[in-house]
């Protein structure tokens, strides 16, 4: 792709536009790994189980697998976006890197900053997700089942502020040694998790597969009690369960819950720089994630609703998310598929894969944050010393501790019970980031038309004479409004948004505006150097 034309500004101007000739990163990451990198970031285990302990129970009556699938055809559209970006400016954050040099670079940059930010703590809440919910529900179930209260034990320590910190602060550290080990060996660590992921899956298609189609009452109620499985959907009507079989209704709940089940697709563009042949790479990494994983969570409500009626799993489901008291809720794929097969040795398997995957979706968003951070401190907006690479391990590993420090944050708070890095919330405030980048993209075609004709084919693809990427990119911006309209028409599905999530959103976005500014201000008042004169060039390979 052509460079954008910089302004003569002498030789010592031009050395300094970056802090270094070359990236140092290195192109390593195939289609199959960027695949894997969707899939863990999405995740088989946490995601696996939303479809069943949450959206039955905020939508009762929709379609497990309509609001699957819708969300799977909308999110198509979104990843090729995203994959064109990263086709565009194949560099570490490829959409911060073109919605700077295309649209506005304090606006990108306090888009991204406010991505990174909250992707960190997130990435925080998800470890804290390991002792607050994986953990348990693995415990329980062989608790329950095995009736070893030592485990049930265990679980309930786990979900306290100790055990959420211990645990998770252990998980923490985990992730940041392996997240400084060099690219390949990260990638050989996800690929271990994918294939114990698929191993857990089917362990749990066998458990529902080979039921009889009966055998589903008896199960739960010799595990849960007498006359239990009976009285369920009832008991949730009683506590308010209002079942709505609408398709409009199962529509919606596609659109506004499928991003959030199917978040992380598009990853590989934030490192663009470290995937080789980004044109083809992106698209297919992006688009296989999204359609296994739906395939997998598909089968398995498929499976599920051969032995279990729709309604009956919407109101566990609803009960547990509504905070029943009256007795346990287990709303998990994983313990109606254990009470159906009680084997120890299977259920272990699945707990050590589900463990094992759900730090792999954590190092998912260490990767792609220490790669956006790298950006900025290549464009010299943060300290130079961030983007500086270990010689031997080739890893980013000060931008890496950054995101950790940032993610122990994260867990402290998900400890304390706070919602600042609530996952909903989350999803509300990345749809908010991704305007910036999202809009670049549709209107790169016109706003840069040379460097547009020197793009990639798959980036100059065209309908008659309208591009491809403006159709692609104002669906994808519907998508995005859509859902943040929704954030506010559906409260109980966009995480109850409020005064204090908007003023949170846009203390960040200022803190952004003020980082790029005086970063501005300081190279210009100890160097001579406009940072405007960076943004008029495409960083270095």
């Amino acid at each position: 792709m052509a460079d954008i034309v910089i302004p003569s500004a002498g030789a010592e101007a031009d050395r300094k536009l970056y802090a270094r000739k070359s990236s140092g990163l290195v192109r390593t990451i195939g289609v199959f790994g960027a695949m894997v990198f969707g899939v863990h970031c999405i995740s088989l285990s946490s995601s696996g189980l939303i479809p069943f302990s949450w959206v039955a129970g905020v939508w009762p009556g929709s379609s497990i697998i309509g609001v699957l699938t819708v969300a799977m055809f909308f999110c198509l559209f979104h990843a090729y976006t995203y994959a064109t970006i990263g086709a565009t400016m194949p560099r570490s954050a490829a959409d911060y890197t073109l919605g700077s040099r295309v649209l506005s670079a304090p606006l990108a940059f306090a888009a991204s900053w406010t991505l990174v930010i909250f992707s960190a703590m997130v990435a925080g809440s998800l470890i804290a997700w390991i002792p607050k919910t994986g953990l348990p529900v693995m415990t329980r179930t062989m608790g329950i089942i095995m009736n070893n209260p030592s485990m049930l034990a265990f679980a309930d320590w786990s979900v306290t502020s100790t055990g959420i910190i211990l645990i998770g602060s252990i998980c923490t550290v985990i992730t940041f040694f392996t997240m400084i080990l060099p690219t390949r060996t990260i990638v050989r660590i996800l690929e271990v998790g994918f294939i114990l992921g698929l191993i857990a899956w089917a362990i749990l298609y066998f458990q529902l597969g080979t039921a009889a189609k009966d055998a589903f009452p008896v199960a739960w109620d010799k595990f849960m009690g007498a006359g239990s499985y009976e009285g369920r959907i009832a008991l949730a009507k009683a506590n308010g369960m209002i079942t709505n079989p609408n398709v409009a209704i199962m529509t919606l709940a596609g659109l506004i819950m499928g991003f959030w089940i199917f978040y992380g697709y598009y990853i590989p563009t934030f490192f663009a720089g470290e995937v080789k042949q980004a044109e083809s790479t992106l698209l297919a990494g992006s688009w296989s994630s999204l359609l296994v994983t739906w395939a997998i969570f598909v089968l398995a409500a498929i499976l599920l609703q051969r032995l279990v009626p729709l309604e009956w799993i919407a109101a566990e489901s609803y009960l547990s998310n509504t905070g029943y008291s009256g007795g346990p809720t287990m709303p998990w794929i994983t313990f109606y598929a254990a009470i159906l097969k009680p084997s120890f040795i299977l259920i272990l398997i699945v707990a050590i894969a589900w463990v094992y995957t759900l730090i792999n979706l954590a190092q998912t968003y260490f990767f792609y944050c220490s790669r956006i951070i790298f950006a900025w401190s290549f464009d010299r907006l943060v300290p130079e010393a961030v983007c500086w690479i270990h010689p031997k391990l080739h890893s980013p590993i000060w931008a890496i501790l950054i995101i950790t420090i940032i993610a122990e944050v994260g867990v402290i708070d998900a400890a304390l019970g706070s919602v600042m890095g609530a996952q909903l919330n989350f999803v509300f405030f990345a749809v908010w980031t991704q305007l910036v980048p999202v809009l670049a993209m549709t209107l790169f075609p016109f706003l840069k038309p040379d460097l547009f004709e020197n793009a990639s084919a798959m980036v100059r693809r065209k309908i008659g004479k309208v591009p491809v990427i403006t159709i692609v990119g104002g669906i994808t911006l519907t998508y995005l409004v859509w859902m943040i309209i929704a954030s506010f028409l559906y409260p109980a599905v966009g995480g109850r948004i409020g005064v204090s999530n908007l003023l949170v959103l846009a203390g960040f976005f200022v803190s952004g505006f003020i980082v790029f500014y005086v970063a501005r201000s300081v190279r210009m008042s100890r160097e001579g150097i406009d940072l405007n004169w960076t943004f008029k060039s495409v960083p270095p390979v």
